[in-house]
């Protein structure tokens, strides 16, 4: 039986704020949310969906992007209030390790600090600790 220290070191928590690397976008900050039950989140604003299962969105960066649409989600912002999200994939990096195929929901962060938050599922994909005191403990 492995003792919690051997765990801790085998699992390297992730730091409240964590760096992505996008092939397309370069670095982002991204905000740990273990409260966010849904796919991670992505800004991204004047969505617009365009031929052959495709969305087109501007996005951190000034950059505009054109993706393949996997699925819609509805998620609930609060107040009983639902929005209609799609879904694309990227093939990102985090500290070392290469994470092809991660999905994320497209929706306006244009308000908040970071533009993207990382949710439950992709925390417990990568051991499922957090350091609340850290940033960027992953690099």
């Amino acid at each position: 039986m492995k003792s919690f220290k051997q765990f801790f070191e085998a699992n390297k928590p992730l730091g409240l704020v964590e760096t992505l690397h996008f092939q397309n976008l370069g670095p982002i900050e991204a905000k740990v949310d273990s409260g966010n039950g849904a796919y991670n989140v992505l800004h991204g604003q004047n969505i617009q969906e365009v031929a052959d299962g495709q969305i087109s969105f501007d996005t951190v960066n000034g950059e505009t992007l054109t993706m393949p649409t996997e699925e819609y989600i509805d998620i609930n912002i609060g107040s009983g209030n639902i929005e209609t999200r799609p879904v694309v994939k990227f093939d990102i990096k985090i500290g070392d390790r290469s994470l092809p195929d991660t999905k994320f929901s497209i929706g306006d962060r244009s308000s908040n600090e970071y533009k993207i938050l990382l949710g439950k599922d992709f925390i417990e994909h990568l051991g499922g600790l957090i350091d609340v005191g850290a940033e960027n403990n992953l690099d």
